[in-house]
């Protein structure tokens, strides 16, 4: 089991900074404002062919009581609880504060492994500076510039060292499709995307509040459920594009389409009471556009839920989503925790779905009864004739269809074959391509 290493400290020291350092991408947002990392931000990691994970958390405030601080210092704590060693992280431009000060009170008496780590050590005058931390009594400190490298590389190994970290396994398999399914939470700010991610989990692991745009970076969180293997993706509510503000807001959509695009499947979330948006259906396209599998989870259904409600939610999701007919949907209160467990089995099979490859012989009678009953009409002088189908790829599904002449196959027809291969073969909720050649 690889171990688990989180960068605690105070707001704006460097965490994230690290963070991404360690993980070797641009994977936590990182902007010079205090109070950028909310949540835990989980992520593998590997030094030297050996695993771990690593976890960003937000600023530590210990003496917060109250507002965004005081709920971003419970994440911290319950991060804390679950790490096997800990980073903490100080400015040492700033020097040593009274709030480090108390973080590493707090620290200390939690037991837990910790690398003392003052950051920012970027020339010959923080180097002097790094002696100000052998204050708090520590055996060994671990200067760095996460922002240029120096000295992480000797930290990790002392991590990889000290926790016993296992070898880095071969990803080969998930890449065929084996692995945990990865289910990414998209829709709209406000709408529930962690309160769903909680109740999936059955545990408070996501920041949660009325205030929309609680959550900024998309976090990745592994869990089990009924013997199945998840990696569960909550990720920043998307606004329009002329409402998305510079900066970190802008940084969090693009964290969200990445974890689109890392996905099986997404849950798009529907607030029941607003019902269907402009913008829920631009999300829907995004997802299909990336070839993702969809599962429409209309969210707060305890606001409208009453005889006859979900015949017209239903009606409705028909007419607003046409475009996305193969989508399944299912009608929960993630708040009041109502066919939550309903979610997790339509997401896997539409991640099965995904990976579907329907055989050759298959696709050769399909072709017989369907193609051939029912040839496409080429207008004009052009003529085509279609000489077979083969399923080029999955993930998304992927089906090749050779013509052969001077006439193209109207889109009509294609839309026409697409209809016939749903009915006939199980491809709820991933969008299938048909590319005539």
């Amino acid at each position: 089991m690889k171990p688990v290493v989180a960068i605690v400290g105070r707001p704006n020291v460097g965490k994230s900074t690290l963070f991404n350092r360690i993980v070797g991408r641009r994977q936590a947002i990182v902007q010079d404002e205090p109070g950028v990392t909310r949540d835990r931000n989980y992520a593998d990691a590997d030094h030297s062919g050996r695993a771990f994970v690593v976890v960003d958390t937000g600023g530590f405030d210990p003496e917060a009581s109250e507002g965004m601080l005081a709920i971003m210092k419970r994440q911290v704590e319950i991060a804390l609880a679950e790490a096997d060693a800990l980073v903490l992280v100080f400015d040492v431009r700033e020097g040593l504060v009274p709030t480090d000060e108390a973080i590493w009170d707090l620290v200390r008496r939690s037991g837990r492994r910790t690398y003392v780590t003052p950051n920012k050590v970027d020339g010959a005058a923080q180097d002097a500076a790094v002696a100000e931390f052998w204050r708090l009594g520590v055996p060994e400190l671990f200067p760095v510039s996460a922002e240029r490298g120096a000295g992480v590389a000797e930290l990790l190994d002392r991590i990889v060292e000290d926790l016993d970290c296992p070898p880095v396994e071969d990803e080969a398999e998930e890449a065929k499709g084996a692995g945990p399914a990865r289910i990414a939470i998209v829709g709209r700010p406000n709408v529930g995307k962690s309160t769903l991610a909680n109740a999936l989990l059955g545990r408070e692991r996501y920041l949660t509040s009325d205030v929309p745009g609680t959550t900024r970076d998309s976090i990745d969180t592994p869990f089990s459920a009924d013997g199945r293997d998840y990696v569960l993706v909550d990720t920043a509510g998307v606004r329009r594009p002329r409402r998305v503000e510079r900066g970190v807001e802008r940084q969090s959509v693009a964290r969200t389409i990445q974890a689109i695009e890392r996905a099986h499947v997404a849950l798009l979330l529907i607030d029941a009471a607003e019902g269907a948006t402009d913008q829920d259906k631009k999300i829907a396209s995004l997802v299909i556009e990336r070839g993702r599998g969809l599962v429409l989870v209309v969210n707060k259904w305890d606001l409208v839920s009453g005889p006859g409600a979900g015949d017209e939610q239903t009606r409705k999701l028909r007419d607003e989503f046409g475009f996305a007919s193969f989508a399944p949907h299912v009608f929960t209160s993630a708040l009041k925790g109502r066919n939550v467990h309903k979610v997790l089995p339509v997401a896997d099979n539409v991640r099965a779905n995904l990976f579907r490859r329907v055989p050759t012989h298959e696709l050769n009678r399909f072709f017989e009864e369907v193609v051939r009953t029912h040839p496409p009409m080429i207008g004009g002088t052009g003529s085509a004739r279609i000489r077979y189908l083969t399923q080029a790829q999955v993930d998304p599904p992927t089906i090749l269809l050779f013509a052969k002449g001077r006439g193209t196959i109207p889109q009509n027809y294609l839309r026409f074959i697409l209809r016939e291969l749903r009915e006939r073969y199980d491809f709820e909720g991933v969008p299938v391509r048909l590319i005539a050649r």
